[in-house]
């Protein structure tokens, strides 16, 4: 059992990292913000969301909220500084596209949404409007490839920041880069904070991977699975129930994945399955943060210590 494919980009982008001009041109020029020497791509570092130029959050913000727009803003004071131009992006473009990484269990989100599937087209809709993307494919080639390399440097250069993550593999970044300069300004300890955050990050799809392999979750979705065949859908769990969904052929979600999604969700409530892997996943958070208390205490020491200074940047605008 897995989390569905599919979803695992909106995931993504609801916990991006401040890359958004890569991340919008990469696949074009074959930039990488993050690499992993031994897969040969990116794995962790998940790509940041690209959509309309706004502009930057008042400073009432939630501190992740401040701290995001904060980085956004020196970004682009960076890249102009080396002589590109740069759109602040928001943190969450598509706010309405929530993540059920279980089950999805809110029977009033998929009478009106189903799964999302036409919220993740809004996504790549706003991501192919982003402004960053269109400004890197209106340059000339090798000022394109110069821009995207000042957000993101070069990642193979002798002092990258590095990063062993907890599910095996190396992760690298630029320690020179714009992404890098502003984050350095924000946290001061820029290898300390490079680390802390992919190890932290990578604890999301290790939590998610022990509560589908716990069995308890198991004995849930069995019974999840009787009530789904009594509705009439054959669907082994929850994430062949969403694979099986009609994908959109318009900007609409499809009745037929209405239908599905409202199964599931009311099954998920009758059942108990939902309220199970909310426990489950509070459960196995509480194992991995004493696992890696180290790394969650120092995360959250950098970001208490680096609120008042983004706080500052946004209020000298």
């Amino acid at each position: 059992m897995a989390v569905v494919s599919r979803r695992t980009r909106s995931l993504w982008y609801a916990v991006a990292v401040p890359a958004a001009l890569a991340a919008a041109v990469a696949g074009a020029l074959g930039a990488r913000p993050d690499i992993a020497p031994s897969e040969g791509h990116a794995s962790a570092g998940p790509p940041a969301a690209s959509a309309a130029a706004v502009p930057v959050p008042p400073v009432s913000g939630t501190p992740a909220e401040v701290r995001y727009a904060a980085t956004q803003a020196l970004i682009r004071d960076c890249m102009q500084r080396r002589g590109f131009r740069y759109w602040p992006v928001p943190r969450q473009p598509v706010p309405e596209l929530r993540e059920f990484p279980y089950v999805l269990d809110d029977v009033s989100y998929a009478r009106r949404h189903g799964y999302g599937t036409a919220l993740e087209r809004r996504l790549q809709e706003t991501m192919a409007a982003d402004p960053n993307a269109r400004y890197v494919r209106d340059l000339p080639p090798e000022r394109g490839a110069a821009a995207v390399r000042a957000v993101n440097g070069d990642p193979g250069e002798p002092d990258a920041l590095r990063a062993t993550l907890p599910a095996g593999g190396v992760l690298r970044r630029s320690s020179h880069s714009c992404t890098s300069e502003a984050e350095r300004q924000l946290y001061r300890d820029l290898p300390g904070w490079y680390r802390v955050t992919r190890i932290t990050d990578n604890l999301a799809g290790l939590r998610v991977g022990r509560v589908l392999a716990d069995p308890r979750y198991a004995d849930g979705v069995r019974a999840w699975r009787r009530c789904m065949r009594a509705a009439g859908h054959d669907s082994a769990d929850p994430a062949s129930a969403r694979a099986s969904a009609p994908e959109p052929t318009s900007g609409s979600v499809t009745p037929g994945e209405i239908r599905l999604a409202v199964s599931e969700a009311t099954c998920a409530t009758r059942t108990g399955l939902g309220r199970l892997a909310r426990r489950l996943d509070a459960e196995h958070r509480r194992a991995l943060d004493r696992q890696f208390h180290t790394e969650v205490a120092e995360r959250l020491r950098l970001e208490a210590a680096a609120l008042p200074r983004a706080r500052a940047v946004l209020a000298a605008g």
